[in-house]
């Protein structure tokens, strides 16, 4: 399980991360999706969190932790509606 968190940690930061280096460099090459890159880069760098959530859920999911699956999915559940409100306002 630690080993499929990680991993989503890392593509999550390294998504996020190399899309905001690709905006620094269109920019700096005068290109204008610049901005539409950099906004990508932090929309992955936001979905990171809510991806480990749901990584960890279906992990104890499979090794049986029902409770710790539903305490994540909670969590997770949690984050989308905080995140849905924050949209509609």
């Amino acid at each position: 399980m630690n080993r499929a968190v990680s991993l989503a940690l890392w593509i999550g930061t390294f998504t996020g991360v190399g899309l905001c280096l690709g905006a620094a460099l269109a920019h700096a090459a005068g290109l204008g999706a610049s901005a539409r890159i950099a906004s990508l880069g932090v929309v992955a760098l936001l979905l990171t969190p809510p991806l480990r959530l749901a990584v960890t859920a279906a992990a104890f999911w499979r090794e049986g932790g029902r409770r710790y699956a539903a305490a994540a999915g909670v969590v997770l559940l949690a984050l989308a509606i905080a995140a849905a409100r924050a949209l509609t306002r």
